[in-house]
């Protein structure tokens, strides 16, 4: 009954999982992005005085946004795992430069989220926390934008490569059709991320639109709308997949 129960709670039941149990990789990212949230909500020297520790309250609005985007991070990082449970060189490799992508983003997440808060402080007439981020310019707050989004594009480009890599595997994973066809919706969910990473960085710190380039984030979700329309789940009785040779 327990096991019967874990299959619904643990896992999305359209998709068997065939990682089940934890490996030292698993062990060591749980590590990296523990240390990241860390890094993400103690970014700032902790209060002194009476007189500090009202702004230091108010980042949590900002951290708070920060923390949401390492959730999903993490959680990607887990689904994979979880469903394809490979562990061989090649995904080490992978999974070695997105730590290190993890913790380059911490920073950049927490001091891109401060900045928007700061200047929506700022048109309300409080120009203090855009002084003590020691933003003068509108092009710094452009550039601040585009690092995070270099780095948030690279991430996801590391993703797609992993799912990438585990979809040549099918065959030893004994992926089914729609297992398959989920994989295939992954790959190109995160290329969608990447294409947006890659319209948003140059436009934050070269264009005239500069920070509010990162509202075009938004289109992450209709992006990931197209492709569950494009890559349709269902399939004619004994079907086989389709094969993309540029997944490879």
């Amino acid at each position: 009954m327990r096991a019967a129960i874990a299959r619904h709670l643990d896992h999305d039941p359209e998709f068997e999982w065939r990682g089940q149990y934890v490996t030292r990789i698993e062990n060591l990212s749980d590590i990296v992005f523990a240390l990241a949230f860390g890094m993400l909500v103690s970014a700032t020297t902790p209060p002194g005085t009476y007189q500090e520790l009202l702004p230091h309250l108010m980042s949590i609005v900002p951290v708070t946004v920060g923390f949401l985007f390492m959730v999903l991070l993490w959680n990607d990082h887990f689904i994979f795992f979880r469903r394809y449970g490979i562990a061989d060189q090649k995904i080490i490799w992978l999974n070695g430069i997105l730590l290190l992508l993890i913790l380059f983003l911490a920073y950049p997440l927490r001091f891109a989220f401060e900045s928007l808060f700061a200047y929506i402080l700022s048109q309300f007439g409080s120009d203090q926390r855009m002084d003590q981020l020691g933003i003068s310019t509108y092009r710094q707050a452009g550039n601040i934008i585009a690092l995070f989004y270099v780095g948030y594009g690279l991430a996801n480009l590391i993703y797609q490569s992993m799912y990438a890599y585990a979809r040549q595997q099918a065959e030893t994973l004994e992926l089914t059709y729609r297992e398959l066809q989920l994989t295939r919706r992954s790959i190109w969910r995160y290329r969608g991320e990447v294409l947006i990473a890659l319209i948003i960085a140059p436009l934050a710190a070269f264009s005239l639109i500069g920070p509010f380039a990162g509202a075009l984030g938004l289109l992450s979700w209709p992006s990931a709308l197209l492709v569950d329309r494009w890559i349709r789940l269902d399939s004619p009785t004994g079907a086989e997949p389709e094969t993309d040779a540029d997944e490879s």
